[in-house]
């Protein structure tokens, strides 16, 4: 986790008061930066457009999703940001569904530990990590794959 998420968590749970002001400056300012594609585009710098992940396309998709999600402002945003620090409510040793993981290596964002800290601890998961695949490309580079897997291991009732 990189030094402004761990000052982010820590703040959480120190302040909680204070974290959702800080939170909502935050939120406001990256949403005026993200629901364009052009802002899209603009963070990826010179990544933009050298793949799928990084196309018009996925900038369109990312910025409508922006502007959908963001229709009652950042309370949504919060709240999941809430629940990724608060106990689920079960332990991950009680997952009994498949579960396909995939956590890039390369993923600066979130870092590959807490990915195989989860892998480790949920019964029969098949994880997957992909050296070179990052916080903004594994879903691309990997969606086939991950439709294999569900087709694999989920069993389909037609009506």
């Amino acid at each position: 986790m990189d030094d402004s998420y761990r000052e982010e968590v820590q703040l959480f749970f120190e302040d909680r008061a204070t974290a959702r002001a800080k939170f909502r400056s935050e939120a406001a300012e990256m949403y005026s930066r993200l629901s364009t594609p052009e802002g899209w585009l603009r963070l990826w710098g010179d990544r933009a457009g050298t793949d799928p992940a990084h196309g018009q396309e996925a900038a369109d998709y990312l910025a409508s999703g922006f502007q959908d999600g963001w229709t009652r402002g950042d309370e949504g945003w919060w709240d999941d940001w809430s629940a990724f620090l608060s106990p689920w409510g079960f332990g991950l040793a009680a997952i009994t569904a498949p579960v396909s993981l995939w956590h890039g290596l390369a993923d600066k964002r979130c870092p590959p530990s807490h990915g195989r800290w989860l892998a480790e601890r949920i019964p029969h998961v098949a994880a997957h990590f992909p050296a070179d695949d990052d916080h903004t490309n594994i879903e691309e580079n990997n969606r086939s794959a991950a439709y294999t897997w569900i087709r694999d291991h989920v069993e389909f009732r037609h009506s």
